[in-house]
């Protein structure tokens, strides 16, 4: 789950209570970011989901794009 601390269409209790009710899940909250997705934020997000699958599908990461994984 990511989650903007910001969001003024859904409170992060949301998130929180979404990701509590999934085995496994992770939550990212981000401070400042609404419910929107960020320009500046959209490699770090798209590393972060990628790390994510990968090691739930319990396959090596790969390096990226953006060369920090």
């Amino acid at each position: 789950m990511i989650h903007g601390l910001a969001d003024r269409m859904c409170d992060a209790s949301g998130g929180r209570a979404t990701a509590e009710a999934i085995p496994g899940a992770e939550l990212m909250l981000i401070e400042g970011m609404g419910h929107d997705m960020p320009p500046g934020l959209r490699l770090e997000l798209a590393d972060r989901i990628a790390d994510f699958v990968w090691r739930v599908e319990g396959a090596a990461v790969p390096q990226t794009k953006t060369g920090s994984r």
